[in-house]
């Protein structure tokens, strides 16, 4: 994977551990506490920063392999530039980061696969996808 050297390759391996541990992707990123807490009063319900619960070795690993997406990746330099635009702060845009490549470093441990960039861009813009989700 084009910017995940050596150093940010061993230090996903080594806070991910044994990959067959994980049912799949979403368990490893909610154990490295970067899901959002939750809250809920009357009904209403709102999401709020991150949980932080979890290990600080697998948090920071998900999000210096984003960081490195970020740098050398076009559709990631592309998602994060669009994030942005909406007035995101760098800080949630590097766990939104974090996330997409969390996916795709558990795919390749769990597949034993190369890194191939045309099966993670996205094909449509998420505006497009979201209007021909309506119209359908």
């Amino acid at each position: 994977m084009p910017g995940w050297g050596v150093v940010r390759a061993s230090s996903y391996g080594a806070a991910v551990g044994d990959p067959t541990r994980w049912p799949g992707a979403r368990q490893l990123y909610r154990a490295a506490g970067l899901s959002p807490m939750q809250y809920e009063s009357a009904g209403h319900r709102r999401d709020g920063a991150i949980s932080r619960e979890g290990s600080v070795e697998l948090r920071r690993a998900l999000i210096d392999l984003g960081i490195g997406l970020w740098h050398s990746d076009p559709a990631a330099k592309a998602y994060a530039a669009g994030l942005k635009a909406r007035g995101k702060p760098g800080t949630v845009i590097a766990c939104a980061l974090a996330h997409r490549a969390n996916r795709i470093a558990f795919a390749l441990v769990r597949d034993h696969t190369g890194y191939d960039p045309g099966r993670w861009t996205d094909p449509a813009p998420a505006g497009a996808r979201a209007n021909s989700l309506t119209t359908a």
